[in-house]
């Protein structure tokens, strides 16, 4: 029995070691697939630049010449998040960091899009957990901008609390914008699912990549929302 238990234990050892293996296999062709993509992406760029500079009085040309380039940055933002999704791993090395400064990074980046909607974002007391810094400051940034971007007619407001339960610390960031049906709660944290027309920016990893971040951190990630009055994005976090 001990022999028959250890040849079990061994073959369990190997097939864990083969998936390691597979997902940094899987990781590298990622960021070389997306490394390698960028550089005619940027050629595409350069060329629509000087067609825009050639045909400046051609108001179709300019127009057409702005469809690409915005194309192309969308791609660009895309090929990033890939690399980033592929990435995020729960053996990734991990400090003491303040989920307060974590928002505050995030805000700092989105203040453009916070002035412009003349957003109010409230944030409650935060703890200091041991967590990726930067992984932390994107699931904010990401939850942020869903806020700004799905707001209803009234300015976005966003609140973040925090509680401690028996597990660990369960933060909410909550918002006033257009909701999401219950139907839909769960699909939307599937990578590139989209809701909504292209007439809103995204490529559909903002909630994929948040959902990966908390799991990596053996967290639990879920939404809460009527379909009318905002949505309440809830992650755990161990003490």
């Amino acid at each position: 029995m001990e022999t028959s238990s250890k040849t079990v234990e061994e073959r369990l050892q190997d097939a864990l070691q083969e998936i390691e293996s597979l997902k940094q296999e899987l990781q590298h062709f990622v960021y070389a697939a997306s490394h390698d993509l960028q550089e005619p992406l940027r050629a595409v760029t350069s060329y629509a630049q000087l067609l825009e500079r050639i045909y400046a009085s051609d108001e179709q040309a300019r127009e057409l010449t702005s469809f690409i380039t915005d194309g192309v940055a969308r791609m660009n933002g895309l090929l990033q998040n890939l690399v980033l999704y592929s990435r995020i791993s729960a053996s990734t090395t991990r400090s003491q960091t303040s989920l307060a400064a974590a928002t505050q990074v995030a805000l700092f980046k989105l203040s453009a899009e916070v002035k412009e909607s003349a957003a109010r974002i409230d944030c409650a007391d935060l703890p200091t957990v041991s967590a990726h810094e930067v992984q932390m400051g994107l699931v904010f940034e990401n939850i942020f901008r869903n806020s700004l971007l799905f707001k209803s007619a009234e300015p976005p407001h966003v609140q973040v609390s925090c509680q401690e339960t028996d597990d660990g610390y369960q933060i909410a960031v909550r918002d006033n914008g257009i909701g999401i049906e219950p139907r839909y709660l769960n699909q939307v944290l599937l990578p590139f699912k989209r809701l909504c027309g292209k007439d809103i920016p995204g490529n559909g990893l903002g909630l994929a990549i948040c959902d990966k971040v908390i799991k990596a951190h053996h967290g639990r990630l879920w939404l809460e929302s009527d379909g009318t009055k905002g949505v309440t994005v809830n992650f755990t976090l161990p003490y």
